[in-house]
C-alpha cells in the first residue's frame, strides 16, 4: 500500500512539474506577445516546485535515487553493514516524522488563522502547505517501508552510482 501511495505521489509530482512548464511558458508568451504579465505564475510555480520536490521524494527513496554512501557498507562485514543500514533508516524515519509533524502543524495553523500569501495573488497558504505535508508524510511512510524491507531481509534499492 505504501508503494502504491508513493507511486501516486510521484505521478502528482510529475504533473506539478508539467504545470510549472505550462505556467512559465504562458508567462513568457504573455510577456513577449501580449505585453502583459501573468502575476500569479511565479507564485504558483514556486508552490508547485515544492510540491514536485516533496511528492516525488518518496519515489526517489523507493527507487534508490537518494544519495546513499555505500562505500563503507561494502567494506564492513554483512551483519555490521545491515545493522548500520537499520540504524540509518531509523534516524531517517525520525527526521521524516519531525518534518511531517512540523509541516502538518504549519498547514493546520495557516488554515485556522486563514493565512494567505503576502503577494498580490493572495493564495490561502493551507493549500500549498498541505501538499508539502502530504509529501513529507509519503516520505515518512517510505522510510517505514524501507525499514520493513530491511527487517524482512530484503536489500534496499540502489540507483546507478557515479564512479
Amino acid at each position: 500500500m505504501i508503494d502504491r501511495l508513493t507511486d501516486l505521489g510521484s505521478i502528482t509530482g510529475a504533473l506539478s512539474l508539467l504545470c510549472i512548464l505550462i505556467l512559465i511558458g504562458g508567462e513568457i508568451v504573455a510577456r513577449n506577445l501580449l505585453g502583459i504579465s501573468l502575476h500569479f505564475s511565479w507564485d504558483l510555480a514556486g508552490y508547485l516546485m515544492g510540491a514536485c520536490f516533496l511528492l516525488s521524494s518518496a519515489a526517489a527513496m523507493k527507487g534508490g535515487s537518494h544519495v546513499r554512501v555505500t562505500a563503507l557498507l561494502e567494506t564492513l562485514p554483512p551483519a555490521v553493514a545491515r545493522a548500520l543500514e537499520v540504524f540509518a533508516c531509523l534516524v531517517g524515519f525520525a527526521i521524516c516524522v519531525t518534518l511531517s509533524w512540523a509541516l502538518i502543524d504549519m498547514a493546520w495553523l495557516s488554515g485556522m488563522r486563514g493565512s494567505t500569501a503576502a503577494t498580490a495573488f493572495r493564495v490561502p497558504l493551507i493549500y500549498p502547505q498541505a501538499v508539502l505535508a502530504i509529501g513529507a508524510v509519503l516520505l515518512t511512510l517510505q522510510c517505514l517501508a524501507q525499514f520493513l524491507r530491511l527487517m524482512c531481509g530484503e536489500a534496499l534499492a540502489t540507483g546507478p552510482g557515479l564512479e
